[in-house]
């Protein structure tokens, strides 16, 4: 059987792993990695990996057949080159790592009868009906390392700090970091400034924390904001890019091999419906078809 893989939209750690294993499981099959996502099925952008360069790249962050955001698979032309690109290669099935964008993708090129298999890897863990997205874990993991290093600071002069955390649309980071970090107040509702406010003035931390979902408000505006309300010194850090990278953590891993031996597993049964949703619910990594 020919195997295609490609990992589009965001990056996140424990997509080496799952590729790693995905590709060991099923190393009795033929698999064509295509390089930055969609933009490598419309311009036909192949690596040449081996099963050992994957294994040397298996606890790296990122991932190493390189993703991309591709506007032009969104269109029609863009589409069709894809579909010339797999025909090409002779993929009997596609297996395509990404985030909601990315599934949007997946179904598109489902319609027109090439069977996929989608596994959500999304550190902002909001790839429905999923419970869990490869990459949350370590990105969870890269935040609490580096608040609990800059509150060292924060301690030492009795500072209040905010801290901003990826998420886009979903609070799913900010909701897990602010419960492990034990912050004061998880700021993800932009009218809630008055009650972040109220709350941080009966705390009785000397360097209270403050967790906010990013795209909700301008940090130093607010950082401004409670300092003249409280009358006290407010600092801010945007963690930014520091918390998608880094080596995946043991859960990570636990769980991109569990997502892999589900795809391979459904792969050597023969795909019965066109796309295949990977997901995690329960305790457990299953399926779904997803008409």
């Amino acid at each position: 059987m020919n195997i295609g893989v490609l990992a589009s939209g965001g990056d996140g750690a424990g997509m080496n792993m799952f590729l790693y294993t995905l590709v060991k499981s099923l190393k009795k099959h033929n698999f064509t990695l295509f390089k930055f996502g969609y933009k490598g099925l419309i311009e036909d952008l192949v690596c040449d990996f081996d099963l050992p360069y994957l294994k040397s790249k298996c606890l790296d962050g990122g991932v190493c057949i390189k993703t991309s955001r591709c506007p032009e698979f969104t269109t029609k032309q863009g589409q069709i080159k894809a579909l010339e690109t797999l025909k090409k290669h002779n993929i009997d099935v596609l297996v395509v790592m990404g985030g909601n964008g990315s599934l949007k993708g997946a179904k598109s090129i489902a319609s027109k009868g090439v069977k996929i298999i989608f596994v959500p890897c999304s550190i902002d863990n909001d790839v429905s009906p999923s419970k869990y997205a490869i990459g949350f874990d370590t990105a969870c993991d890269a935040c609490v390392k580096y608040i609990k290093n800059v509150q060292d600071t924060m301690l030492s002069f009795d500072r209040l700090c905010i801290y901003e955390v990826m998420g886009r649309d979903y609070d799913a980071i900010a909701q897990k970091v602010g419960e492990k970090v034990d912050a004061d107040y998880i700021y993800t509702d932009k009218s809630n400034i008055n009650d972040c406010v109220k709350y941080l003035q009966n705390t009785q931390k000397n360097a209270p924390i403050v967790i906010l979902q990013e795209n909700l408000v301008n940090i130093e505006d607010l950082a401004n904001d409670i300092s003249q309300k409280l009358n006290r010194e407010v600092k801010f850090c945007v963690i930014g890019y520091f918390q998608r990278g880094g080596t995946p953590t043991v859960n990570e891993c636990k769980f991109a091999k569990q997502f892999a031996d589900v795809c391979a597993k459904q792969i050597k049964d023969g795909l019965t419906d066109d796309l295949i949703f990977i997901k995690y619910d329960c305790g457990s990594v299953l399926t779904m078809a997803i008409n």
